[in-house]
């Protein structure tokens, strides 16, 4: 009983600190209503406490905190399988790209080695062969 007393008093005295360092107005007014919030939930801690909803409250937060880490997580893991199928599909394309360029200059070699080693000249004559 006395820690829970001490308590209110040491955060009553915060929050007249905190709201005399603060300098404008407008965000002194954000500031007290959570400070309001937070100094009703520090009063029924003990009520809490004796009915149990204590543990039902740090589970409830526990269950949200865990089910928007998991949607987060299952998000960025989304963002990493889409980027790493861009990349692949990128990678895959530039592959084909270089493949076709080989190929492409494979022929012209070719093309070239034929000109180069073929034959090189053709002589035809016509006419009748002329017995000795």
């Amino acid at each position: 009983m006395f820690g829970w007393i001490q308590d209110i008093a040491f955060y009553t005295l915060l929050m007249v600190v905190v709201l005399h360092v603060l300098p404008e107005k407008n965000q002194r007014k954000y500031l007290q209503f959570f400070m309001g919030i937070v100094l009703m939930i520090l009063v029924m801690s003990p009520f809490l406490s004796a009915l149990g909803l204590d543990r039902q409250l740090d589970e409830i937060y526990a269950r949200q905190t865990y089910d928007r880490e998991l949607q987060e997580f299952l998000k960025k893991q989304e963002a990493v399988e889409e980027e790493y199928q861009r990349r692949l599909e990128e990678k895959l394309y530039e592959a084909r790209d270089e493949a076709e360029g080989l190929k492409e200059e494979q022929q012209e070699e070719e093309k070239e080695e034929g000109e180069d080693s073929g034959i090189s000249e053709i002589h035809i004559e016509i006419g009748e062969q002329k017995e000795d």
